[in-house]
């Protein structure tokens, strides 16, 4: 049996022993230091609640990896309890946790290939019914290094990146792939959506016509046309285009942040709107769009950053 509160315990010693000699009307007083008793047990265990919940307000933040590589993605789990939102910060830059469940929650960032090795500045936050929790995230992010590709394009090709209608198409694309839908549909590694050489990798420095012209934000897969193209993981079809620059595209929505991106396709497997699951038919290989040959562009993007979907073939455990 617990010990009474020690404030109370004195007070009650010291008046029963004497009420017990002299006093008549023990069994009133007894019962009225008894409910002044349980008063203070009340009082002491609620502020045991509270310190027990404030104890409990603990935001933990545990990165599946502490190095991660230009163009790799940031994985962290979360803990954080009460928290009705959860968002991670990079830079000027913030991005939604997505729960899931038990206080747990996960993100997915993505490192762009141009980030400067060293340390991230990467922070968590957590917003409790009273007040804001913050923690800073230890991780390195590590160089590496692109190569360099020249292409050579017909100007009929090459004209198609100046036309009117490119601007709406990247607005289109970049729309669908910075999309946040809560839940991720992915569990595991990502497959790779096509058989074929890799003809041109993630962070290539790409020049056409002897003109520098940006950095390969994804891979192309050399295959013939009609050559099947598979989801690389489950997820919705948010985005099913035919258009100049890009050719016939696929924007699929993995969840959690995370969207693929397919380009120059033949023809189409699926509507959008569709549920798919992870190696489902969903396109085949064309050379749509401005394009030197039958291949298939694919990139994997987290909350609009471009990530190399290489590294995404193999995944932590948890993940």
């Amino acid at each position: 049996m617990l010990s009474p509160p020690p404030i109370w315990g004195a007070r009650f010693q010291g008046i029963f022993v004497s009420d017990m000699i002299t006093t008549p009307r023990l069994a009133s007083l007894l019962s009225l230091l008894s409910l002044l008793a349980a008063a203070g047990w009340l009082l002491v265990a609620g502020g045991a609640r509270h310190a027990a919940r404030a104890v409990d307000d603990v935001l933990t933040v545990t990165p599946a990896t502490a190095r991660v590589p230009q163009g790799g993605a940031a994985l962290l789990a979360i803990r954080a309890p009460r928290a009705t939102a959860v968002r991670v910060r990079l830079g000027e830059t913030v991005h939604p946790a997505d729960a899931r469940g038990d206080d747990r929650w996960e993100a997915v960032i993505g490192v762009w290939m141009e980030t400067k090795p060293g340390p991230l500045a990467l922070t968590v936050e957590a917003d409790l019914d009273d007040r804001t929790l913050t923690a800073p995230v230890a991780l390195t992010v590590t160089q590496r290094a692109f190569p360099i590709q020249r292409l050579r394009m017909a100007r009929e090709q090459a004209a198609k990146y100046t036309a009117p209608s490119v601007q709406e198409e990247y607005r289109l694309i970049g729309a669908a792939l910075r999309r946040f839908t809560a839940g991720r549909a992915w569990q595991g590694s990502f497959q790779r959506p096509a058989a074929g050489r890799i003809a041109t990798r993630y962070g290539t420095q790409r020049y056409r016509n002897g003109e520098k012209v940006g950095i390969h934000k994804g891979i192309d897969i050399a295959a013939p046309r009609g050559a099947p193209v598979y989801a690389a993981h489950a997820g919705v079809v948010t985005l099913r285009r035919d258009f100049g620059l890009h050719g016939r595209t696929l924007v699929i929505d993995h969840g959690g942040g995370v969207a693929g991106l397919y380009l120059h396709l033949n023809d189409f497997g699926v509507s959008e709107g569709q549920t798919v699951k992870r190696g489902q038919l969903i396109a085949r290989v064309g050379s749509t769009g401005a394009a030197t040959g039958p291949h298939l562009h694919y990139a994997l993007y987290a909350h609009g950053t471009a990530i190399d979907p290489l590294l995404m073939e193999t995944m932590p455990a948890g993940w």
